[in-house]
């Protein structure tokens, strides 16, 4: 797991991560605020090493688990970083009773003005044991230009795993940046998440920092947008 500069006061660390027996990775973004407080968006398990690259480029100030289903490393997190304030969404105090969080995110707002973020409503997706809400919160850093999802889009291409290759083509995810068949599938509330998608749009971003694929480095918000007109059909346009 290795610390990876994408942008001025913004890292990632990825690491490997299987889901239903398929390897997707997962992927934690640093963020640093004007104050040089540091914010870690849907933290990964943390070595040593990793811990001690992390202090170096400063305090850990806010740590943000982004939906329903990235908070496996959070505990952990929060024990390697005790005087951070910890962010989460709806639903979550239900899934994780021994965090104390400092708040929910379950309105749009802003870190220090330069972090927005905006929950993402609607937005759900079809699994084996049936339809769950990812309650997932999005994020645009302004500097950089970049909008940071987690499962709201997924971009795996031909540098993944064969398995993963296949699977996502399966889903009708691959080689492009869009939500896979069991996100189409699994949303009722299309409205909801056109409106949601409407107000990312209006920022102004370029690279796309995701959860779970390939960094896309530039023109992300034309893909954003084009991934999600096959989405949700001609709700985007209404």
């Amino acid at each position: 797991m290795q610390l990876i500069q994408a942008a001025p006061n913004l890292w990632t660390v990825t690491q490997p991560l299987r889901f239903l027996g398929v390897e997707v990775g997962s992927r934690m973004t640093i963020l640093r605020l004007p104050s040089g407080a540091l914010v870690l968006i849907s933290p990964s398990k943390l070595s040593n090493e990793l811990k001690r690259a992390i202090a170096q480029l400063g305090q850990v100030a806010h740590i943000i688990a982004p939906n329903l289903f990235h908070h496996l490393s959070l505990e952990a997190a929060t024990q390697a970083f005790p005087e951070a304030k910890v962010w989460g969404v709806p639903g979550l105090l239900e899934k994780c009773p021994e965090v104390q969080f400092f708040e929910l995110l379950d309105q749009p707002g802003s870190f220090e003005g330069i972090l927005d973020y905006l929950p993402f409503r609607g937005f759900a997706a079809l699994f084996p044991s049936g339809i769950k809400q990812l309650g997932e919160v999005v994020f645009c850093h302004h500097p950089s230009r970049s909008l940071i999802i987690t499962d709201t889009a997924y971009n795996f291409g031909p540098a993944d795993p064969f398995s993963t290759r296949l699977v996502a083509r399966v889903l009708g995810s691959y080689g492009s940046l869009k939500p896979s068949f069991a996100e189409k599938f699994g949303t009722r509330d299309k409205a909801a998440v056109a409106a949601s998608v409407r107000q990312v749009l209006s920022w102004k971003f370029d690279r796309v920092v995701m959860g779970h694929g390939a960094i896309v480095e530039s023109g992300g918000k034309a893909q954003f947008q084009a991934g999600y007109e096959w989405f949700l059909d001609d709700l985007l346009g209404a």
